[in-house]
């Protein structure tokens, strides 16, 4: 009966540990916004927390890229550049206004996410698709850097 009352135990400690784990959502680079994303849902989620400006401009054959700045030096995020394939969002540059103390690579299979300490300071962050020909040797230089 004890061995039982205490697997039962471990058995509910554990649901509950991988429920937690499983729970916790990772925040998102650029909140609203996700690769494969049209440019016009780019413009309309995208909420940088600031007043800004939109600026587009179109690139060889079916390359697109939006940036938006901020109007504010300190809004959270100062600089933001999104850059379409084919009308997909593949990858996000921005400038954030926060401290990093240093590189972090994130990878997923689809993506590779980099923030680091800016060179003006504040925080440069890098989304890519992974799959993307265009960026398709960049996402992978910086994936090999996260290993």
């Amino acid at each position: 009966m004890r061995v039982r009352t205490l697997l039962l135990g471990l058995l509910v400690a554990l649901t509950l540990a991988f429920g937690a784990a499983c729970s916790r959502e990772e925040r998102e680079p650029v909140p609203n916004v996700r690769l494969g994303m049209a440019p016009r849902d780019v413009r309309e989620r995208f909420q940088p927390g600031a007043e800004g400006t939109w600026q587009t401009a179109l690139g060889a054959g079916d390359d697109t890229v939006l940036e938006w700045t901020a109007r504010d030096a300190r809004a959270a995020v100062g600089h933001a550049r999104f850059e379409f394939h084919l009308g997909m969002l593949v990858a996000i540059r921005a400038r954030l206004n926060e401290s990093v103390s240093r590189e972090e690579v994130r990878t997923t299979p689809k993506t590779v996410t980099v923030r680091a300490p800016g060179r003006e300071g504040g925080a440069s962050l890098t989304v890519l698709a992974r799959d993307c020909p265009t960026h398709k040797d960049e996402a992978e230089s910086f994936a090999a850097k996260g290993r």
